[in-house]
């Protein structure tokens, strides 16, 4: 018997995920060249400067353990609006806290409500698009990369304005109106499993336990890069600290270059492990050159390979864990999620501390092990998919 695949379509389901998504990563990655910032502002240390990500990541902690039994009983659309509208007012409040202790309220704020927004958004594309779930997780990372690319230049042009980085905070709540006057009738429903996907009984398989932490890593690697990419550029070739977070949109238009391309690539025959594989070559290249190298040119170019590379790791291990799950795709997604609230709480907490006793630019290593690790990870998911499964 043949499985036809319906054609791939952006419906407004689709169009609303993509937007929320949007606003998610536009918060989020407006953390990193804000953070420098912000260490100015308040005189703050490497590891008060991080202690920001820390309780982000402790809220994302705190929202994946909670998000299947929010989603089961409230609903996806619920559950995404509530989070929606909270993560627009973490990052007011963030625009405007007068003192330390409120920006890293604000911050815990966002890092609960965004990765309920993302893990909602996450699930919602894997159910609805089916077989086609990782064009359309790749498609969801392109628009946030193109958000993430706008952060940093928004933050810069105020900076440039002489009126600070607080106004740059407000467009998210600009965003998330638009979305609910033109988006919010949408239920945000899934559809249902068809009974080909229906969950096996068993644990979850090792190669997906694998395959999570892999997507652990490939985080913990791209938010190093986010929140200390800046404090690198300014170590290495000697930038201010407002040039070198306008100077940070190199990586993140790289990481959009990279998504739109990888959402072809994922159209084609190419496998999501050849992809990751090859996107973890150019991501390593593009690392070794900025960590390395004193030219300015050179740094600047190294941080839009560095973005190039990194772009589709993270939707890419995703799919590859979520088909490794064999339909449990709530519960894959909310672990996955999990793992990765963990390697951003981590990673940048590791490489903050580290760079207080050692400096940014020898303390950059932290993510040449983690690159390491990746392939490693990689190596070893692969090899546990191809056997056999002792499950069920």
């Amino acid at each position: 018997m043949t499985v036809t695949v319906a054609p791939f379509v952006r419906d407004g389901k689709t169009r609303l995920a993509y937007g929320g998504l949007s606003v998610y990563a536009y918060a989020l990655y407006a953390l990193g060249p804000l953070l420098p910032l912000l260490r100015h502002d308040f005189g703050l240390s490497y590891s008060m400067m991080s202690a920001h990500s820390t309780v982000f990541a402790a809220g994302a902690i705190l929202a994946n353990a909670l998000i299947e039994r929010l989603t089961g009983t409230f609903g996806y659309r619920r559950v995404f609006w509530t989070s929606l509208a909270a993560l627009v007012l973490g990052a007011v409040l963030l625009a405007v806290g007068p003192n330390v202790a409120v920006t890293l309220s604000a911050t815990a704020v966002m890092g609960v409500s965004g990765a309920l927004v993302q893990t909602t958004v996450f699930a919602v594309l894997a159910q609805h698009h089916g077989p086609l779930r990782e064009r359309a997780i790749v498609e969801a990372n392109a628009g946030a990369s193109a958000a993430a690319l706008v952060a940093p230049l928004v933050i810069g042009a105020c900076q440039a304005a002489g009126v600070g980085w607080g106004p740059s905070m407000l467009l998210p709540l600009v965003i998330a109106g638009g979305l609910y006057l033109t988006l919010g009738h949408e239920t945000l429903r899934p559809r249902l499993a068809s009974a080909g996907e229906a969950a096996p009984p068993g644990p979850l398989s090792a190669a997906y336990w694998l395959l999570a932490a892999l997507a652990g890593v490939v985080v913990g690697a791209e938010f190093c890069l986010v929140f200390y990419g800046s404090p690198q550029l300014t170590s290495s070739i000697g930038l201010t600290d407002g040039q070198a977070a306008t100077a940070m949109s190199l990586f993140y238009g790289g990481s959009l270059i990279g998504r739109l391309t990888g959402s072809r690539l994922s159209a084609t025959r190419a496998t999501a492990t050849q992809l990751v594989l090859a996107s973890l070559g150019v991501t390593v290249v593009g690392f070794l050159l900025l960590w390395t190298s004193s030219s300015t040119v050179v740094c600047l170019l190294a941080l839009l390979v560095t973005g190039l590379g990194i772009a589709n790791l993270f939707p890419l291990t995703l799919s590859l864990a979520v088909v490794a799950a064999r339909g449990r795709t709530d519960q894959a997604t909310a672990r996955v999620q999990l793992i990765v609230a963990v390697s951003i709480m981590l990673a940048p907490l590791i490489l903050g501390a580290l760079s207080d006793h050692f400096g940014v630019g020898r303390s950059f290593a932290v993510e040449g092990v983690l690159l390491t690790a990746a392939v490693a990870l990689l190596l070893l998911g692969t090899a546990a998919r191809s056997r056999p499964s002792r499950t069920g």
